[in-house]
């Protein structure tokens, strides 16, 4: 992953740094920056990536780099530069090194200081941002990009969101990087990152040698871009014709002489205005002009039950506003931050919303947040109080063994359940476990595995409520069945155990196989003696009783010998004759037949088929195709256990019948074949029908001659003898001539 991470930072800053120009990293060290990407933390990742960023740049590229949150908690203002532009790199990674999240999350002003310190003002400036959150401190860091962009000759911030998924973060950070012109690149693992870098070059650009410019507005500062319905107008500040003007437009690009401009946006739908003054053109740059349309957002917000509510239940919340994309409701901390949340749920869901209160008793607020530019619009407050639960259950327990806990706690919530774990496992850990939801008592499952443990009543996932302790003894069972067995014999096993439950069951496998490795199998609920089927391969195997799908808990080994086949059946048979086979086998069971096939095909393959349990001889059909075939024994559905060879004959058969006949009444029609077997029947079809095809038929057992009824449409027709529904053995013409 390091070297990843590495290339894609240099995708990141390379471009954005001009040919011998200046770049400043900016790193999000907040108390974030310790959550783990596939079990590693984001930090190190961050340290070990800009490592390699730095042995790898070329000499004459100067990076500067600054940090923020690393320093103190809860201080907006904890924001440094740690190397300032040109700095020795060997200093920088130290810096870097030296990092130890801790606080919030400044973004904006972070941003700004990178800016300042690139002297944006007077020449090119590119920031590149990495971080995993939302803004978490004032000003709004839309805002303040749009700002630096105005102010600046060729201002740029690209932004590497790593691993952020929640939607309006993934705004917020989208809005920081489009305000500048700059891009926002997701990286959320290794696999994403990779298959990003395979589409990408990380090499510098090639020198801007056009002037560009990108107009765009949206629904409040750092809100919503509004994608249609706009008129553009660009006037020279020192006045003249317009050198824009577009009607019904969202975003839009455009070609426009390096000068001093005043850029004014309107949108006729709703009267909405807005001008940014004194836009400075440079030749040879690309510059974003985003202007924001305010207008008034209200909301309103109550809580029911309000006041004072258990922790860990649930709230309804009633709220009113203007319900925009990425608006949601939630429950935070009092005094929490802007861009906190807890639970929470999107008005698109509609009025009211469920919410959990916090499972820790505390002060909280209930808020309705506008989602894009995030913003508290309504808030109200609410107190979270202690929640109780009991638990009663037996003091010992078998392992393995199921026990019902009684309980009481408060109106069950997503994540509550009961669980059993050692004393000394996380609050959230958990092995069997019961949502209280599903009532009490809770059917609860002990460890396989004898010792001290405790049953624990455990709210929204995290928290204990209460905790009882139980041992666990060991699990005590038997196993009796015979000595030796014939492959693939069905054998009575009697057993001996703890009572039944999900995953128990007595099997039969090689000695060494894992413990959860089966062959045949028998739950153990379906009681004793198991019947349990023995391998087709001779060899030493041992029947188990097997607990909890993993756990052997008792064993008894068995000798499995050849299973002895024979078959007895007449040399040659005519295609289609059903022939008796004399058999002679182990006991009958699921998957033992009779068949005949041809010499190569594979063990489990089969034309007509008796199943022994039937009894000898079985009745098989021959093939309707003439050739070599095998008669088979087949055992459990693949092993063939004895073959003989037959030789099917070309079946014939004749025909006599009148060349033409009136439409309608019957017609008698004198055959020869072969023995009358399973779809056997003499035919009229129309000339050319498919063989399969018929008008009218009489099936051959009737005997001959066959008596079938004439169609009443006149025409050409055939008699056919059909042999097993799809094969004609013999064909003659027929004219249908009209009725008389």
């Amino acid at each position: 992953m390091r070297a990843l991470f590495a290339a894609f930072f240099l995708f990141a800053a390379t471009p954005a740094v001009a040919e011998d120009g200046d770049a400043v990293l900016v790193l999000d060290a907040s108390g974030s920056m310790w959550g783990q990407i596939e079990g590693e933390a984001k930090i190190g990742i961050a340290k070990s990536v800009l490592g390699d960023l730095l042995d790898s740049l070329p000499a004459e590229r100067r990076l500067g780099l600054v940090a923020y949150g690393h320093r103190r908690k809860g201080d907006c203002s904890d924001i440094e530069e740690l190397a300032a532009i040109g700095a020795d790199r060997a200093a920088i990674g130290a810096a870097v090194e030296g990092l130890s999240p801790k606080g919030k999350t400044p973004m904006a002003a972070s941003v700004k200081l990178a800016a300042e310190k690139l002297k944006y003002t007077e020449e090119k400036a590119t920031v590149v941002l990495i971080s995993d959150g939302i803004e978490t401190c004032e000003p709004d860091p839309c805002g303040v990009a749009a700002a630096l962009e105005q102010a600046g000759v060729d201002f740029t911030v690209h932004v590497v969101g790593f691993d952020v998924t929640e939607e309006n973060a993934q705004a917020q950070l989208q809005c920081l990087a489009e305000n500048t012109g700059g891009k926002y690149i997701s990286a959320s693992n290794a696999d994403e990152l990779g298959a990003a870098l395979e589409t990408t070059v990380a090499a510098a650009p090639e020198p801007v040698s056009e002037t560009k410019v990108r107009l765009r507005a949206t629904e409040l500062e750092g809100g919503i871009v509004i994608e249609e319905g706009l008129t553009w107008t660009v006037i020279p500040r020192l006045g003249g014709e317009p050198v824009v003007k577009e009607t019904g437009a969202g975003v839009l690009d455009v070609e426009i002489a390096p000068g001093a401009y005043d850029v004014a946006v309107e949108r006729p739908a709703d009267g909405l205005k807005g001008v940014q003054e004194q836009v400075v053109i440079r030749e040879n740059t690309w510059k974003t002009v985003t202007i924001a349309l305010t207008f008034p957002v209200e909301a309103s917000v109550t809580a029911d039950p309000g006041g004072e509510v258990m922790a860990g239940t649930n709230i309804l919340v009633h709220w009113t506003g203007p319900d925009r994309k990425g608006d949601y409701v939630t429950i935070v901390e009092k005094g929490a931050d802007n861009g906190k949340y807890g639970t929470y749920a999107y008005t698109r869901i509609g009025d009211p919303a469920e919410l959990r209160m916090p499972v820790e008793p505390g002060e909280y607020e209930v808020r309705y947040m506008l989602g894009q530019p995030i913003r508290t619009l309504a808030s109200v407050d609410i107190t979270a109080t202690p929640a109780a639960a009991t638990l009663v259950a037996p003091d010992e327990a078998i392992a393995g063994e199921e026990i019902s806990v009684e309980f009481t706690g408060p109106p069950a919530g997503s994540g509550d359940w009961i669980t059993v774990v050692e004393p000394d496992a996380a609050d959230k850990a958990y092995k069997n476990y019961h949502y209280s939801k599903q009532g009490s008592p809770a059917k609860l499952r002990m460890p396989l595995e004898a010792g001290e443990y405790e049953i624990r009543f455990v709210q929204g996932n995290s928290k204990v409520l209460a905790r009882r302790p139980i041992t666990v003894t060991a699990a005590l069972a038997t196993v009796s069945g015979p000595e030796t067995a014939i492959a693939g014999e069905e054998v009575a096993v009697a057993f001996t155990g703890p009572a039944p439950a999900s995953g128990d069951w007595i099997t039969v496998t090689r000695p060494d196989a894992a413990e959860k490795k089966y062959n045949d199998y028998h739950y153990t609920k379906q009681g004793s003696p198991a019947t349990v089927r023995m391998p087709l391969e001779p060899g030493e195997y041992e029947l188990r009783f097997v607990q909890g799908n993993k756990k052997v808990i008792a064993r008894q080994p068995i000798t499995v010998t050849e299973a002895v086949a024979t078959l007895d059946a007449k040399d040659t048979a005519i295609a289609g004759e059903t022939v008796s086979v004399e058999f002679t086998g182990p006991k009958p069971a699921s998957g033992d037949w009779i068949t005949v096939t041809a010499p190569d095909a594979a063990d489990n393959k089969y034309t007509d088929y008796d199943y022994t349990k039937q009894g000898s001889p079985a009745e098989i059909r021959m093939p309707l195709d003439a050739g070599a075939y095998e008669i088979r024994f087949v055992q459990a559905n693949k092993k063939v256990l004895v073959r003989r060879p037959i030789v099917v004959t070309e079946a014939t058969a004749t025909l006599d019948a009148p060349a033409s006949i009136p439409a309608g009444g019957y017609v008698k029609i004198a055959f020869t074949g072969p023995p009358p077997g399973n779809g056997d029947y003499i035919a009229i079809s129309k000339a050319g029908a498919a063989d399969n095809s018929y008008e009218s038929y009489s099936i051959t057992s009737t005997g001959s001659p066959a008596n079938v009824r004439v169609p009443k449409e006149p025409g050409e027709y055939e008699i056919r003898f059909i042999h097993g529904n799809k094969k004609v053995l013999a064909r003659a013409p027929l004219t249908i001539t009209p009725a008389e």
